[in-house]
């Protein structure tokens, strides 16, 4: 898979995460679980714009854990925040 196609790929994978999520939380109660998988898949969203589209995937480890290391952590303050 050339490089064109490989950031294609990930777009369109972007696109349909974030499409999914959307569809997920729209039509239902918000509770504990959905909150959870949304945050997941914000992780994965988050993974492949700084790896690929930031181009930090050969950075210095402090960069690219600085920036990889944002949305777990956000999230764990969410998820506690909504738990209690």
């Amino acid at each position: 898979m050339t490089g064109e196609y490989k950031l294609t790929g990930l777009w369109l994978l972007l696109l349909l995460l974030t499409i999914a999520m959307a569809q997920l939380t729209e039509p239902y109660r918000i509770t504990f679980g959905l909150v959870i998988i949304v945050l997941l898949g914000s992780v994965i969203k988050a993974s492949v714009l700084v790896d690929y589209f930031m181009g930090l995937k050969q950075a210095p480890l402090m960069w690219r854990g600085l920036l990889l290391a944002y949305v777990p952590v956000l999230a764990v303050c969410i998820s506690l925040t909504y738990a209690f």
